[in-house]
């Protein structure tokens, strides 16, 4: 019992007779709760990035057969059911001599700015599932005659499996 009173020889005890004082009221600001907000933010919009889709949404054909590569943040070229031509989320109108201009003087200003080195040069192209070859032919012929590409990456929807059963 005189060890629990008196505590142990390693530790030292002491209770005093004195009124706990209160400094003053700080003012301040607290930072830190401000910075745990600002971090939760930023990773929500970090992973909302990364679900976004680039360019126009469209309802992709759908393939068994597609290439694993990693998107390079190149240009979004997209073709809609209307036939309708659009850079990225920007709608240009339908498939024409200026739009296509316009498309390339848009993809020119990527390329020269690119967001990845390895993106110069390249094209992404999504066509929705209902359009005609016929909307999207002149947008390939651009390319390849005006802007001198011989290859485009396209878009496509991965099969499920449910679907080929």
């Amino acid at each position: 019992m005189s060890h629990a009173r008196a505590g142990w020889a390693h530790r030292r005890w002491r209770i005093s007779g004195k009124k706990i004082e209160v400094d003053h009221v700080r003012n301040d600001i607290n930072v830190t709760p401000l910075v745990d907000v600002m971090l939760v933010l930023l990773i929500i919009f970090m992973l909302m990035t990364l679900i976004m889709g680039r360019g126009h949404d469209v309802t992709l054909p759908q393939a068994t057969s597609y290439s694993q590569e990693k998107d390079k943040m190149q240009p979004v070229v997209t073709i809609d059911a209307e036939g309708n031509l659009w850079i990225e989320k920007n709608k240009l109108g339908d498939v024409n001599p200026s739009t296509l201009k316009e498309m390339q003087q848009q993809i020119q200003a990527a390329w020269d700015a690119p967001k990845n080195p390895e993106a110069s040069g390249r094209v992404y192209v999504k066509a929705d599932r209902k359009t005609e070859y016929g909307k999207v032919k002149p947008v390939l012929m651009y390319l390849h005659n005006e802007m001198g590409r011989d290859s485009v990456d396209f878009a496509i929807a991965k099969e499920s499996k449910e679907q080929e059963k």
